[in-house]
């Protein structure tokens, strides 16, 4: 099974960022996939197709990680790969201290094992998946104007999710909450 450990985000928080993306979307500027309000959350560890066998030694190790409660909030707009070639678009999650990484960086040494990629770890939650852009220039300008405002939270879990593909879109379902303490 697919599998990944996450952050979730507070529901004013989801709601929030899939509104602005869903009023973008709408004015046509690229054609694509939105991703499902329900299914905004940050990755912290992507681990990749995972035998059933593993799922209990997995669910061990994280439970193992120690780690505090810690205030996030959504940041600026952006795209993969680039304005040239755009890709994905995402809103970055910035955390105080850079505590975001330093528990991605924990987490991924503990499961060192189940690396699937050398990918530098980014904070950020796709919003969409964009197949071709249909007005460049007014989605590169309505980008730079997306701010937003005291949409911080305090982060005190994270999970290992399991995403299983399905013909309306991928389907995420909690194994289990690790708490921060």
């Amino acid at each position: 099974m697919r599998c990944f450990i996450s952050i979730d985000l507070p529901e004013h928080v989801k709601s929030e960022v899939f509104h602005r993306f869903e009023n973008l979307y709408g004015r046509n500027f690229f054609k694509g996939k939105l991703t499902e309000k329900e299914n905004l959350h940050l990755t912290l560890n992507f681990l990749g197709n995972i035998e059933n066998e593993q799922i209990e030694e997995i669910k061990k190790e994280l439970r193992q990680v120690k780690f505090g409660k810690f205030s996030c909030k959504i940041g600026k707009a952006g795209f993969f790969d680039n304005e040239d070639h755009v890709r994905i678009i995402w809103v970055e999650l910035l955390s105080e201290g850079d505590k975001l990484n330093v528990l991605q960086k924990k987490i991924s040494e503990i499961l060192s094992e189940f690396k699937t990629d050398d990918k530098e770890f980014s904070s950020h939650i796709t919003v969409a998946r964009v197949k071709i852009v249909t007005d460049k220039k007014n989605l590169i300008k309505e980008m730079k104007n997306i701010h937003f405002k005291n949409l911080d939270f305090e982060t005190d879990k994270f999970s290992l999710m399991k995403s299983e593909l399905m013909r309306q879109g991928p389907e995420h379902r909690t194994l289990e909450e690790f708490k921060l303490k």
